[in-house]
């Protein structure tokens, strides 16, 4: 652990003034509220809230504790992250919240995975509390037996654990065609023992030592020689991970060859002598300060960057991170550490977990209606997936298709509803997600990746940030969905995977526009029958400049609307730029000495905010593409109108935009 920092002695100094000016030690009737909060003066205050922008690793957060209500529960932190403290507090956990949490419990028509892991043997005690004498008795190496079951012998509500964890390379040991028998019988030792099968053997010790009898692991629960098979259950990983009881996340490790049991390399706290006085007593005597250093990164561990993993964790009503140094557990009302298990003096402020959607509760987001709210959860998880990892782009939609499964399945929602990852009463709204950068991601080849999904769709975009339409002010649409319509990879497969072919025809304002590049700049005029210099648009220029200063260069010609392009391109000529870097001069080429690359402008709806400075309307629409050779339109990206400018061409642009008549056109 590191030294403290100056800052961290300066605390201590602050703490014994404190205390020495009197200081309640009583904790609060809650022993799991925080101690800290409410009772330090302002500078101990100012500190705190200092200490968090990085002093040193020891001062983030800070409790206190007097030496005589210390109470660390059972000796001190061990070096492994896994042992009895950890397995007994984790089983109180999984009781309490599934006893208390109404909105975390198992979808009811969750049915059995094919095949489940055996790991205790029938006849033995396995919901016997666990001690420091019979954890290891528990482990592979003390008891081997295991063995895969069909669940066709099983009744149907057998409580059973998933393991989520990355594959690495390859996986050592998987299920075949020649294993069938065998791993019927017994999944030999000798398999179990092999050093790249760490992590599937730590989960079957982590099971038994949580009291449950049965897990269920991919690699050995589906045939991987069997395609039908891994279809079916592939296409039913909505009901293996939303059914099981917990999932146990091999969060840290990259490969099962580390595991998901750990050595510890830092203390989950550090305990600081300091004098004081109390009033009541008027006498000195010896206290402590609990330091602990925060280091919930969840998100970028290895695990939580991979794409079916990202749904694994949303789909499991409850999941544990086995980390490097300490154990997380998440259900869809909090995520929290180990380290509150300690002491009821320290006390982490519980979060809500932002990586679950909520099938359960009837109560939705602030100003919408359930089903609205599904699709608003829905797509607020597609952001956070877009930031993850896929090693196969043509699964992008398979990836997600557990987590559109259970909310259809839950509302009641059939396959006609849900197209290519965008849900047909979510329309047009979903069609305005945009990228956060232009560049695309680094191992995915468009050019050779092969269909993924029509281009209305966030789920043939490489870029690797995908933003969402998430806020909810009133807005109008400007388009109306005709029809809506996906072809499975396969006769008779699943609207839910892989696709060959989709579209989207619909009635709108469409504009044609001709982009054109000057030197280093873009410059776009609608061509509407007004077209002229004053009613140009210029905009992603590499050249800085300040708004104000190109609308006084230009007379006020330049109108804000913002692209973001959906794809990179290896000329650049698809890179984003904001608008306060445009240089719309014409000094270099006239711009009737350019031939424009012709594209159009679909307005989607538009938005009303109500600002302190008045009321604010932007219009969000596609940037499209015209393929000649079906007849058919491509988006390419999203335009936006931006706040009202000073001269107040926003406004003139937006009604230009809403004079045009309406035309049917298909989006592919």
């Amino acid at each position: 652990m590191p030294k403290s920092c100056a800052d961290c002695q300066t605390i201590l100094r602050a703490a014994e003034k404190v205390f020495s000016d009197g200081l309640n030690n009583k904790p609060d009737a809650d022993p799991f509220s925080p101690v800290a909060t409410g009772r330090f003066t302002n500078g101990l205050q100012s500190w705190e809230t200092a200490a968090t922008q990085g002093t040193c690793t020891l001062c983030k957060i800070m409790y206190f504790c007097p030496r005589s209500e210390i109470r660390i529960s059972g000796g001190q932190v061990g070096t492994s992250t896994w042992g009895p403290r950890a397995a007994n507090s984790l089983r109180h956990w999984l009781d309490g919240c599934i006893e208390s949490h109404d909105e975390c419990q198992s979808l009811p028509d969750s049915s059995l995975p094919m095949r489940l892991i055996e790991v205790m043997p029938p006849g033995t005690d396995y919901r016997a509390a666990v001690t420091v004498d019979n954890i290891n008795a528990l482990s592979i190496d003390a008891m081997s037996h295991v063995k895969l079951l069909s669940t066709a012998d099983l009744p149907g509500d057998v409580e059973y654990l998933t393991l989520s964890h990355c594959w690495g390379e390859s996986v050592p040991i998987k299920l075949l065609n020649k294993l069938k028998s065998i791993y019927a019988k017994q999944i030999p030792i000798e398999d179990l023992l092999q050093p790249d099968v760490k992590v599937f053997r730590e989960a079957m010790w982590v099971t038994r030592c949580l009291g449950y009898r049965y897990l269920w692991i991919d690699a050995l629960c589906i045939n991987q020689e069997d395609e039908n098979e891994k279809a079916i259950e592939v296409a039913r990983m909505d009901q293996i991970y939303s059914g099981a009881t917990v999932n146990l996340s091999a969060t840290s490790a990259s490969c099962g060859a580390e595991g998901m049991i750990f050595t510890r390399q830092e203390s989950l706290y550090e305990l600081f002598p300091c004098d004081c006085k109390t009033v009541e007593m008027g006498q000195e005597k010896h206290d402590y300060l609990v330091a602990y250093v925060d280091e919930n990164k969840l998100d970028e561990e290895p695990a939580n960057t991979r794409a079916w993993v990202f749904q694994e964790r949303i789909l499991a009503p409850r999941v544990i991170h086995f980390c490097r140094n300490k154990i997380f557990r998440e259900c869809s009302q909090e995520q929290m550490d180990e380290l509150q298990d300690y002491s009821p003096w320290i006390s982490i402020p519980k979060q809500a977990s932002q990586a679950h959607i909520n099938l359960i509760s009837d109560e939705g987001l602030d100003g919408l209606g359930k089903e609205q709210d599904f699709y608003h959860q829905f797509r607020s998880r597609l952001e956070i997936y877009s930031r993850t990892a896929l090693s196969f782009p043509q699964d992008r939609l398979p990836s997600v298709a557990g987590i559109a499964k259970a909310i259809g399945r839950y509302m009641g929602l059939g396959k006609d509803e849900y197209f290519a990852g965008v849900w047909r009463n979510d329309l047009p709204k979903a069609l305005l997600w945009r990228t956060r950068y232009s560049l695309g991601n680094k191992n995915w080849d468009p050019e050779n990746a092969g269909y993924i999904s029509p281009s209305w769709s966030w789920a043939g975009c490489e870029a690797p940030d995908i933003r969402q339409k998430l806020d909810t002010p009133p807005f109008e649409d400007l388009i109306e969905v005709i029809n809506i319509w996906t072809v499975p990879e396969k006769p008779g497969g699943s609207h839910f995977g892989k696709i060959r072919d989709g579209g989207l025809t619909l009635r709108g304002r469409l504009f044609e526009i001709h982009r054109k590049r000057i030197g280093d700049k873009f410059l776009i005029s609608v061509q509407d029958g007004n077209a002229g210099l004053k009613d140009e648009l210029y905009f992603e220029s590499k050249s800085l400049q300040t708004t104000r200063e190109t609308e006084k260069r230009t007379e006020g010609t330049l109108k804000e609307v913002e692209i973001y392009w959906d794809r990179y391109t290896k000329d650049l000529e698809r890179v984003t730029l904001p608008l306060w870097q445009v240089d719309a001069s014409l000094d270099s080429v006239p711009w009737d000495d350019v031939d424009p690359e012709i594209l159009y402008f679909l307005p989607i709806s538009q938005f009303t905010y109500q600002e302190r400075a008045g009321t604010r309307i932007l219009m969000v629409g596609l940037v499209l593409q015209h393929d000649d050779s079906i007849g058919r339109y491509r988006r390419i990206g999203l335009f936006e109108t931006e706040k009202p400018r000073w001269d107040g061409s926003n406004h003139e642009l937006r009604m230009r935009f809403l004079e045009g008549s309406m035309v049917e056109l298909t989006i592919v």
